[in-house]
């Protein structure tokens, strides 16, 4: 389906409840599931969290890198077995096709809120050139520069830094500080900048300042089109599943800038404020800095149009989003994984 094909209809529930109908047919031609491991043991302990007092001591920027910094590490077979592993390979395969359709072999990356390397392989596998993995907490720097290490002779070279990539310039710790990218990435953490104007404003300065003419900018945020509806839907400024909740501090006036709420994702997230992203005001201030919107689309919608490539298809089999060692994707986590859109921007 086109964009000019998507204004003409609406992505409607109907299309949404095909599209989940669609991803259980592929787990349901897998073989029969084997029963999984408890997963009780693996949340997070107490001994973890940040006290309540010394948190809100702290900046919003700092908060966010400490939530981060304190964060349980997991491992690969922890992962595989949560209440929202489905939504997390899912997710990597909504990514894994972002980044496939927008690079070239031989590109040169700049990852702005890296975090801990988590999308290093996805990288290597597009066959990029080089790398530099910028995010505000250090910790996670310092994992994701070890994990690059760990590759076995990775194909690309590759840099870290730790900084607030939307609060500063990126030539404050960037090396070298004209660094020019083919492609600009910032997965799941562009919406932080939206506490203020004046970090939007910075953050696209980053982004335009460092990319070149015709690259890609890609990015994954929460779509607050979907955040306000389901408010206004429950009547309440409090909603969720079993897996995701949201939490929002006021109904209205609802802001271009700084409207917050507090967003628990199970085994990933916990009570972190996030901002609402208001796209209209987005694009338009993107445009300013020669930043033209080209794609712009929810997951689930973004999972019906994608899945009808054959190596798409492929993919999520070999990502095993579909996979017969554990659960199909919940109803839960399907509405979960429904806040979110895929959003490609280019420099003209």
């Amino acid at each position: 389906m086109t964009a000019k094909d998507d204004k003409k209809r609406p992505y409607s529930a109907a299309d949404e409840e095909e599209a989940f109908a669609q991803l259980l047919a592929l787990a349901e031609s897998q073989e029969p599931k084997q029963e999984q491991p408890s997963t009780k043991n693996l949340r997070a302990n107490d001994s973890s969290a940040v006290a309540h007092d010394q948190v809100q001591s702290l900046s919003k920027a700092e908060q966010v890198a400490q939530h981060y910094n304190t964060r349980r590490e997991l491992g690969v077979e922890g992962r595989m077995h949560t209440k929202i592993t489905g939504l997390r390979t899912f997710n990597n395969w909504v990514k894994t096709v972002l980044i496939n359709e927008n690079t070239t072999p031989g590109c040169k990356v700049l990852d702005l809120g890296c975090g801990k390397g988590g999308d290093l392989r996805k990288w290597a596998f597009a066959r990029i050139g080089e790398y530099v993995g910028m995010d505000i907490a250090q910790v996670s720097v310092l994992q994701a520069e070890n994990r690059y290490k760990t590759m076995n002779s990775p194909s690309f070279s590759a840099s870290f830094f730790a900084q607030d990539c939307y609060g500063e310039p990126l030539e404050k710790t960037i090396r070298p500080p004209n660094y020019q990218a083919d492609i600009v990435s910032a997965q799941f953490c562009l919406h932080y900048a939206f506490e203020s104007e004046a970090k939007v404003k910075q953050m696209l300065s980053n982004v335009s300042s460092h990319l070149k003419s015709g690259g890609k900018f890609i990015f994954t945020i929460p779509d607050a089109n979907w955040l306000v509806k389901m408010m206004r839907t429950n009547d309440s400024t409090t909603f969720g599943n079993s897996v995701y909740q949201v939490k929002f501090a006021q109904r209205e006036p609802i802001t271009c800038y700084g409207f917050a709420y507090d967003f628990t994702l199970d085994e990933a997230v916990e009570d972190c404020t996030e901002y609402l992203v208001h796209m209209p005001t987005f694009v338009s201030l993107a445009g300013t800095y020669g930043l033209k919107l080209v794609y712009k689309q929810g997951f689930h919608h973004f999972y019906g149009e994608k899945i009808t490539i054959k190596k798409n298809l492929e993919l999520i089999h070999r990502m095993r989003v579909v996979d017969e060692t554990r659960p199909e994707i919940s109803p839960d986590e399907w509405e979960a994984i429904g806040i979110y859109l895929a959003v490609v921007f280019e420099k003209e």
